[in-house]
């Protein structure tokens, strides 16, 4: 991810693995805010009475309720959407970044079609996964008569699939895309802006330091900016669908109630968690990937 010239690239299916392993590690430490997040976002939907009066609450009231495992509910849902999203997003979005730096056709123009394009792919590609995860980290807010009770990731996958069709497993792909396009700039733009900002202008050395400041930074962009269509998209993927008719038509409905019922800020909700994630989650991830990737080439790649 940096701008050094000299190191030759790594082949994509190296790409592809360091990215989807990276993302795994990320989420055992981060998980437990995930499944909050999703708690928050979903909290006084169509204005009903919050499940939570604030984050604190939120935290306490899952402990009490739902003891430690239900911070890491829906956690193997979670690692096959990383297998899935961030391979695709992150180790796409590094090999094509590669092969234009290669080419010396680096741009900011460039960077931006090149992130936005590989994070709607990804999101295309994981959204039943996503869906999964939506669901079973927020089961345990609904009560028991309402609750899905899937077993694990690929019980998710079957029974939505045998209950709402294929086009089931693909619910709120609009979302999950915009959702994406969005992320994928404002986190890889702004680790990489950061990354050689700092290493030109503060004579940083690339390292775990200069790492965990570009995704510090990373962090803050990614959440701002993708925190309304997140909340649009858990919306989307939770709702019930009651004779086969889902609770909402398209994205647009969705975000019409959402604003009218709770408010524009409503856009925000979760994101102290949101960004509790994003940030520790992004530097997390950079690092993994950076480390791993340091691994690859001293191991095979030292004699090219």
């Amino acid at each position: 991810m940096s701008n050094e010239k000299q190191k030759k690239s790594l082949p994509f299916f190296v790409n592809f693995t360091i990215a989807g392993l990276s993302g795994m590690g990320a989420a055992v430490f981060v998980h437990p805010l995930e499944v909050l997040k999703y708690r928050m976002q979903l909290s006084g939907e169509k204005g009903t009475t919050s499940d939570h009066k604030n984050s604190f609450d939120a935290i306490r009231n899952m402990a009490k309720k739902e003891k430690l495992s239900g911070f890491y509910k829906g956690i193997t849902a979670n690692f096959i959407r990383q297998l899935v999203f961030t391979s695709t997003r992150v180790g796409t979005y590094t090999t094509l970044m590669d092969e234009i730096k290669k080419r010396g056709h680096n741009s900011v123009l460039n960077s931006a079609l090149a992130s936005t394009s590989t994070g709607a792919l990804a999101a295309f590609i994981s959204t039943p996964t996503d869906i999964a995860v939506v669901r079973m980290t927020a089961d345990g807010r609904l009560p028991e008569e309402s609750r899905r009770n899937y077993k694990h990731v690929f019980d998710a996958l079957w029974t939505i699939r045998k209950d709402e069709g294929v086009t089931g497993l693909w619910r709120g792909t609009v979302a999950s895309v915009y959702r994406a396009m969005t992320a994928n700039m404002t986190q890889l733009m702004s680790y990489d802006t950061a990354k050689v900002y700092m290493m030109e202008n503060y004579d940083m050395k690339d390292g775990l330091k200069l790492h965990t400041a570009s995704s510090m930074v990373s962090g803050i962009v990614y959440s701002v900016c993708s925190n309304p269509m997140d909340v649009l998209k858990t919306r989307i993927q939770q709702q019930k669908i009651v004779n086969g008719k889902p609770e909402y038509s398209g994205i647009i409905e969705v975000a019409s109630i959402l604003m009218k019922t709770e408010g524009v800020t409503a856009l925000w909700k979760g994101w102290p968690f949101y960004y509790l994630r994003v940030a520790p989650g992004t530097v997390l991830l950079f690092i993994f990937m950076e480390q791993l990737k340091k691994g690859y080439e001293e191991n095979f790649m030292k004699d090219l």
